[in-house]
Order: C-alpha cells, then structure tokens, then sequence
C-alpha cells in the first residue's frame, strides 16, 4: 500500500500550476523502489529488462546527492502533496549550453493527465532560466506514444531517429530523439523567482 502523505518541510523548488518540482529526499527511497520494480514503465524510459530493488534505489540515491553534473526533482501534487514521479537533466554538457531530459512518472494513477507536459516545461524552463541552456533533448522508443505527445505537447519537435535502434520481444523500433531550443520555448516564467530583477 502506497502512503500518500510527504514528509514534512518538502520544499517547493520550482513553482507549477498543478505540481511543483522538489527534492528528492531520502524518504522517497522506498517509493522509487516500487516504481521501478515495473518492468512496464522501465521499458518506457528506456531501461527494459531491469526491475529495480529498494536497495538499488539506495545505492543511485547515494550516488545521485553527490553527482553534481545532474539536476533531478520530485513531481508533486499540489493538490494532496503525493509525489507522482521525477524529471532530470541526465547529462548537462555546459560548453555546448545543452542537457540531455530524462521523466518518469511512476504512479501510474497519474498517467495521461497532463502531468508529465507540465513538468516538462517547468524543467525547461529552469533549465533556460537558471542553466543558461540553449537546447534541451531527450531520447524515446516509438512505442511510447504517451510520451511522445507529452512532449510534443511541451513544446518539443523531432530532430532525428535511429531506425530500428530498440529491439523489444523480437521486433525493432526506431529511437527518437526530440529537442527544444530556448527560442522554441518562449517566454520564460522562473525569473519572476528572483525579486530585484528589473521588470
């Protein structure tokens, strides 16, 4: 059974309209450990075959607080504060000014409610605003549909395929990659955050 209280003081680190965007904490452990013990949404973000223990989710937890080349957050209800998931920038690459995105909602009650887009774009725009990025990608197999109009939806186009680049129980499909670039983007919201900037 899935416990849907946060613990307390979690802080809100990127403001969203449905969701905020927070540490992940400690306490998250257990929750990630379910999570990726499903082998259906390991397949979806790219890590098909693996069904992870809360042990492991320890072991990248450790390693996760001291990696400072990565930036990751909690997706968190509003609403009742449940944590749904976590969005990253796996690989920042800072002479290029751009950043590889990585999501994963994991509480599949969450699914296909407009979540994930959300969380894309507060992502985006952090790293914009805060990161200086210029351009934004990610990587999916064409099977996942749901994400791929999540990122369309935030704003992401297609910039290329390797075909036939995934192989899942006997059948190849292509690997997609999609980006966003600071113009594509628009304004940004995430300097309101800084309060002497001049209007």
């Amino acid at each position: 059974m899935t416990s849907t209280s946060e613990p307390a003081g979690r802080p809100e680190v990127i403001p969203g309209e449905r969701i905020f965007l927070s540490h992940v904490l400690r306490e998250d452990v257990p929750l990630y450990g379910r999570w990726f013990s499903d082998l259906e949404l390991n397949t979806y973000v790219g890590l098909t075959g693996n069904s992870y223990t809360t042990e492991h989710e320890q072991a990248w937890y450790d390693n996760m607080v001291h990696d400072s080349s990565r930036r990751i957050f909690s997706i968190v209800l509003r609403e009742d504060g449940r944590t749904i998931g976590n969005v990253s920038f796996n690989r920042i690459e800072e002479r290029k000014r751009a950043a590889e995105l990585g999501i994963a909602i994991g509480d599949k009650s969450a699914w296909s409610q407009g979540y994930g887009t959300e969380a894309l774009r507060l992502m985006c725009d952090y790293g914009f605003t805060f990161l200086s990025l210029h351009t934004i990608y990610l990587w999916f197999t064409e099977f996942n549909k749901r994400g791929q109009r999540a990122y369309r939806k935030a704003g992401f186009r297609d910039a290329g395929r390797i075909r036939g680049g995934e192989l899942f129980d006997g059948r190849h499909y292509d690997r997609v990659l999609m980006d966003i670039t600071r113009e594509d983007f628009g304004p940004t919201t995430l300097g309101r955050l800084i309060g002497q900037l001049p209007t």
